[in-house]
């Protein structure tokens, strides 16, 4: 297990299992979508997701030190889980029988593949998972997989916009959100002030 003081993380995995054997859940990612908001996926052996799941709570939530944990075999299922003093953010799946764990909640994969947490990184408060529907999940590519989603599908933006109103209204991180750390290492995303819903803006050139 690691320790991170950044919640961003992407993990690929390799281990040994016998011949013949293939990886379904592979590894997994995450990004900071606002402030209040972030993202986590698992993804298999093609590097797109298989689930995703936007966590919303208050402001600034996910902006602490996390304890990173994960377990991907050949031909077996997989999980990853991020833990943090006051939350731990967990998902598996199993692709043999379809089923996937968000939470604490398990659903079928080919009824939902998306998913919305409420109440997240709030202890009083029962978390609410919200199934938000099937989506062609993307890979990242020179974005993270969760923005992609987002800007292909303006309906995914509402939904969510729509379930978490009674909290802050969503925006893209500004430049003071957590960088994103790995590989692909993007970078921030340029948002309009947080005081408006949550809706997409240019992106920087990511080589400039």
């Amino acid at each position: 297990m690691r320790r991170l003081s950044l919640i961003v993380v992407i993990v690929a995995l390799v281990v040994s299992a016998a011949p013949g054997e293939k990886f379904t859940v592979s590894g997994f990612g995450g990004y900071p979508i606002s402030h209040s908001i972030t993202s986590m996926w698992l993804a298999g052996p093609d590097h797109r997701p298989l689930i995703m799941v936007y966590f919303h709570g208050p402001e600034e939530w996910h902006n602490t030190k996390w304890k990173v944990d994960s377990k991907f075999e050949k031909g077996k299922p997989g999980w990853a889980e991020l833990q943090s003093e006051k939350v731990t953010l967990r998902l598996s799946m199993n692709t043999e029988t379809g089923e996937a764990e968000v939470q604490s909640g398990k659903f079928k994969i080919s009824e939902s593949n998306t998913f919305l947490v409420l109440h997240t990184g709030e202890p009083s408060v029962p978390q609410k998972i919200i199934s938000l529907g099937i989506f062609d999940l993307p890979a990242s590519k020179d974005q993270p997989a969760s923005v992609l989603l987002l800007r292909a599908n303006p309906q995914l933006m509402e939904r969510i916009n729509k379930e978490a109103a009674a909290g802050e209204p969503l925006a893209f991180c500004e430049r003071d959100c957590q960088p994103a750390i790995g590989a692909d290492n993007w970078r921030n995303i340029a948002v309009t002030p947080p005081n408006k819903r949550l809706r997409l803006v240019n992106t920087p050139d990511l080589n400039s």
